[in-house]
Formats: C-alpha cells, structure tokens, sequence
C-alpha cells in the first residue's frame, strides 16, 4: 500500500478523537490536529525508517509533541492536553497495530 495511505488512516482515526475532545473549538480543532499531525506523521514516519529508535519510543514522542501542540493552541490545562494526546495517539497506535 501506498505510505500515503497511512497516513490518511491515521487522520481518520485521531480527527474525530480530537474533535469530540475540542468541540466548542471544532473549526481550530480540526486545523490544527491536521497541521500537528502533517508534522509528526513524516518525522514519525523518516525516524522509522533511518533509525533503530523503537517504534514505542517514537509514538510517545509524538504523543509528547502533538499534547504540546494542543496546550500551546487552545490554552487548556496542560495535563489536560496531556492526557487526551496520549489517549488519542494510543487509540490510534492501538488500532495501527491491530490492523496491520
């Protein structure tokens, strides 16, 4: 399959997650999960690929950098940010996983 492809996975899944989380904010939401998510789905996907960094170690990473994305952009708790990166990263790593 086309690498591509993966990545509009990956928006199919976290993009409803993110907007059930910021639904007051739905239209910042949806920009700025998909920009945060055209950063790290490359960088995820070129440090797969060039380096033996564990693959676990690479999705808190990106968990890491998306929950700082959020904080940044909608001013929320940061825990708050924190948390519903992870989750929505790992609902999303969960069912990469699963299928694949």
């Amino acid at each position: 399959m086309p690498v591509y492809f993966y990545f509009l996975l990956t928006l199919l899944i976290e993009m409803p997650l993110v907007l059930l989380w910021l639904r007051k904010d739905w239209k910042e939401a949806l920009l700025i999960g998909f920009l945060l998510n055209l950063f790290t789905w490359p960088l995820l996907v070129l440090l797969m690929w060039y380096t033996r960094i564990d693959l676990n170690l690479l999705e808190i990473g990106v968990a890491l950098v998306e929950s700082t994305g959020y904080w940044v952009f909608f001013k929320r708790k940061w825990w708050h940010c924190f948390v519903a990166g992870f989750v929505i990263n790992g609902i999303s790593y969960a069912i990469g996983v699963w299928l694949f």
